[in-house]
């Protein structure tokens, strides 16, 4: 377990230093098109969408910027692709920068998300 939280940490450190400017930046992968909006964002709604990827399910984890996971959930496919809000349980997402990470069939999508 700690090695793969080890692994999750290293992952998102190298992935916040090769993106360091922010966001609103599609991730396009084998015709998938990943997005976190809006970016920057004030910590209320926040939308993920993924289109163009076949899968029946897509596991959501949220991780601030010392690797606790702040917010997973698993959401099933709806018609042509994944849309949803990051539900915090009514809660705004402090201020900071968080790692989406959307997974499913051997293919994991990042997204970083800044939180003014």
């Amino acid at each position: 377990m700690k090695t793969l939280k080890l692994s999750a940490i290293l992952l998102i450190i190298l992935f916040c230093t090769q993106n360091s400017k922010a966001q609103n930046q599609t991730i396009v992968s084998e015709n998938a098109v990943f997005n976190v909006f809006p970016n920057p964002n004030d910590g209320e709604e926040t939308y993920v969408n993924l289109q163009g990827f076949k899968a029946n399910d897509l596991l959501v984890v949220v991780y601030d910027m010392f690797g606790r996971e702040i917010y997973s959930k698993v959401e099933i496919r709806e018609q042509d692709g994944f849309l949803f809000t990051l539900s915090t349980d009514g809660k705004k997402l402090p201020t900071g920068v968080y790692i989406i990470t959307a997974s499913s069939n051997d293919k994991v999508f990042q997204q970083k998300l800044i939180v003014k």
